[in-house]
């Protein structure tokens, strides 16, 4: 199905096939995926990112950020931060509306979102956008749906390659931000239902399911405890 895609994505960018006919504007390959455990990182394999070297590794200054952007605005996913404008932020929050449940956020700007940002600043394109994923302000629903393929595409290939440097035994993509942003915060004694609203869960189930990747190292320490 994705090599199908691919094929439609060439016609359509040499104007072989019109828009209207382009069936994957509504119908997404993910969907076809069956369920994999997803693998949440704990928060020392986390600081291992935070702390990565960018002078020795300037191509993965992007997968980084990305990362830990994620990770500190409570596992903001891919598609949201594509499009986050810069007019979403202020002083000392972010200001966006969840793309898969159009639940609103206000999001403290925390020291290390800060340091990203000021990098985005400094380093900007000129566009609305703060990340440059987007590399111009007026884009058709094809054209976003193709720049987030294949950018996210090299993101989650980048990440592989951040976990072997950072010697992360676990297979890094995007969305593992956002699970390690719920474990992480289970971990530290965060209440589930706290941690659910943070996430815009919509119910504990969804929470609850994240919560089911805790290591199994964390809960061997947990039954010590009872010792």
């Amino acid at each position: 199905m994705r090599a199908i895609r691919a094929l439609y994505n060439l016609a359509f960018e040499r104007n072989l096939v019109k828009e209207e006919f382009y069936p994957f504007k509504t119908y997404k390959v993910s969907k076809l995926k069956g369920k994999s455990p997803k693998k949440a990182l704990t928060m020392e394999q986390v600081k291992k990112i935070v702390d990565l070297d960018l002078k020795k590794y300037p191509s993965f200054t992007n997968a980084r950020n990305y990362f830990v952007f994620s990770f500190y605005t409570r596992g903001m996913n891919f598609a949201d931060m594509m499009k986050l404008e810069w007019k979403a932020i202020d002083d000392n929050n972010i200001f966006y509306t969840r793309s898969k449940t159009k639940g609103n956020f206000m999001i403290k700007i925390l020291p290390p979102v800060r340091e990203i940002l000021d990098y985005y600043q400094e380093y900007s394109l000129g566009t609305k956008y703060v990340f440059p994923i987007l590399l111009k302000d007026e884009l058709t629903p094809l054209q976003l749906e193709n720049r987030k393929h294949k950018t996210l595409q090299r993101y989650n290939k980048e990440l592989k390659e951040i976990a072997k440097i950072c010697g992360i035994d676990k297979p890094l993509s995007s969305y593992v931000a956002r699970h390690s942003y719920a474990n992480c915060l289970k971990q530290k004694g965060v209440a589930t239902d706290v941690i659910s609203e943070s996430m815009g869960h919509q119910n504990l189930a969804v929470t609850q399911a994240y919560l089911k990747e805790l290591d199994s190292a964390v809960l061997d320490e947990a039954s010590e405890l009872l010792l």
